[in-house]
């Protein structure tokens, strides 16, 4: 006996031998071991909820390819004691209190006509009774919606007043056009708690009980993947968990779909079970195969799946960490490593002299960064500092824990970057801030003209919780935002600018940064300047103040240009 469709189901989920049968959500809700690894979404319960409790409306699941809306659908209404139908496009399905729903699996299928025909339908059922529940991508359903109006000026209203319930996310109930619409965004909801769960799903005893009657088992490395992911489950989470909300943080975030693959192939390589052979002890190991790597060689062919690619651009092997020292100077790993990854690295170091091979030291912090066996609170944040940033441990207990900002540390990051941003250099004694004209060079200017004051005491960085953990009532996700005299700003702080602030405030200037991080930051010194007291102007003259900044203090000269262009120190 052995694994072998199972082992097949997870290669259907990649794409790296293009043979990503499962691609569409339909084909892989029909597959036998969906349920087995199939993740319950907070959403879920949000939707059924709203069909059980709410009015009569049309609510809408929308997002982008790969989001996972179909297997949504799928859970919702199993939850609702109904069968999921994948053949049929559009079903009626009536509850046990005889509620009835119209369910569009797929709105983006339908045909151009279809589609207007279907949407017309819709939105006049909950004026009978009926609900409907739809699954829809975002371009096409905001295409057709403007469809079902005639006035051009109501057509581009309903589609504005759409486009706000998207960007918005509340999943509220509202009536756009004189229709009960309630709109969810799978694309701004939270997806990387998926990650964690779809890996436990995956490894779990159930689905993996065959291999021990396989004559193959002694040197499967497929098994063998699944055995250290379970030992070291807790490292491997964690750092899968990081890794996924620091690509969200910059920019980057992965459908569902995108998750799947890297983490379906990480344990397979891509490889059915009549095709295992005896390979090199490193070279199939799942935490190279995250990286797109076969032992200590980049693997390009990995780069086919989207989410290594956007591993490998994070670089987390190529920057050097302290536990080097270790791994690489005393050659002293195996105190950090524990069970087969011990035998694994004794086994490399008695057969190969890998400390001058080229691709080592990676391979040993890959090794590190999944497995290591360090418990210890001071190490593990150092690592963490070293592998993501300085910042990034306490942003994410800002993000995911129920704590107020107590911790004066939080703001003064604010406030340094601030002081670095406008005068060139930290000025934590002065009771305030001064807006100045100045130029992004990274040269401080040692007069500069002011244009606003701001309390130092006043700026804050402030909690606020996201608008999808509606969706989720068994946790919270939060924003930073800044605040000035108790007003909380738009601009979210997000973690590059955390980052970017620890580097103004340590005097590292950089000329090249992300032009998302540098919207932000314009964005965030913009609403700082309508926030601040402006300089004001007299009738008869006109008042310049300036600043002279010296070693550990500022001085500020007031100055006045009279009727006849003269100046005078005020």
């Amino acid at each position: 006996m052995n694994n072998e469709e199972y082992i097949q189901y997870l290669n259907s989920l990649h794409n790296y031998n293009a043979q990503n049968q499962n691609a569409y959500g339909e084909k892989n809700v029909k597959n036998s071991f969906f349920e087995e690894v199939v993740v319950k979404v907070g959403l879920c319960s949000f939707i059924k909820n709203q069909i059980e409790n709410e009015k009569p409306h049309v609510l809408i699941l929308t997002g982008h390819a790969g989001d996972g809306k179909t297997s949504i659908m799928y859970q919702v209404l199993k939850d609702l004691k109904q069968e999921f139908n994948a053949e049929e496009k559009v079903s009626e399905i009536t509850l046990e209190n005889n509620k009835k729903i119209r369910c569009i699996k797929d709105f983006s299928e339908l045909s151009d006509d279809e589609k207007i025909k279907q949407l017309r339908e819709c939105v006049e059922l909950p004026n009978k009774g009926e609900f409907v529940f739809m699954v829809s991508n975002t371009g096409p359903l905001i295409n057709t919606f403007g469809e079902l109006f005639t006035d051009k000026e109501q057509k581009e209203k309903a589609k504005i007043e759409l486009i706000d319930a998207l960007d918005n996310n509340t999943g509220d109930i509202r009536e756009i056009g004189d229709y009960k619409i309630s709109v969810i965004n799978v694309a701004k909801v939270d997806n990387t708690k998926f990650a964690v769960e779809f890996v436990k799903n995956i490894t779990k005893e159930s689905l993996w009980s065959k291999c021990q009657e396989c004559s193959n088992r002694e040197y499967c490395f497929i098994l063998r993947n699944r055995n250290l992911i379970q030992e070291n489950k807790d490292k491997v989470l964690d750092f899968i968990k990081k890794h996924f909300i620091w690509l969200v943080e910059h920019g980057k975030r992965l459908t569902i779909r995108s998750m799947t693959e890297q983490l379906a192939y990480m344990i397979t390589g891509g490889v059915d079970c009549n095709e295992v052979k005896n390979y090199k002890s490193n070279e199939m190991l799942f935490f190279n195969l995250f990286f797109g790597t076969l032992g200590c060689k980049d693997n390009p062919k990995a780069n086919t799946i989207l989410a290594i690619r956007e591993t490998k651009k994070c670089g987390y092997d190529k920057k050097r960490i302290r536990a080097d020292e270790k791994l690489r100077i005393e050659n002293n790993y195996f105190d950090l490593f524990d069970g087969n990854m011990k035998s694994i690295l004794k086994e490399e170091q008695s057969t190969n002299n890998n400390v001058f091979q080229s691709g080592w030291i990676e391979f040993l912090r890959r090794a590190y960064i999944f497995t290591n066996i360090v418990t210890d609170e001071k190490i593990c944040s150092r690592d963490m500092e070293d592998i993501f940033s300085k910042n990034y441990e306490r942003f994410l207990e800002l993000r995911d824990k129920d704590e107020s900002l107590e911790n004066n540390s939080d703001h003064k990051i604010l406030l340094d970057a601030l002081s670095m941003m406008y005068l060139g250099k930290v000025m934590r004694k002065e009771k305030e801030l001064s807006i100045t004209l100045n130029k992004n060079s990274g040269i401080t200017q040692n007069v500069q003209l002011i244009i606003g004051q701001l309390k130092s005491s006043k700026i804050k960085i402030k909690k606020e919780k996201t608008n999808d953990s509606a969706f989720d009532n068994n946790s919270n996700r939060y924003e930073l935002h800044a605040s000035f005299d108790k007003k909380i700003l738009n601009t979210v702080i997000t973690l590059p600018m955390l980052n970017y602030f620890e580097e103004l405030r340590n005097g590292i200037i950089s000329t090249n940064i992300d032009p998302q991080l540098s919207h932000g930051v314009e964005r965030l010194k913009a609403e700082l300047y309508n926030a601040s007291e402006l300089v004001e102007e007299d009738d008869d003259m006109t008042n310049i103040e300036m600043i002279v900044i010296k070693n550990n203090k500022t001085n500020n000269y007031q100055f006045a240009i009279d009727e006849d262009y003269k100046i005078q120190e005020c």
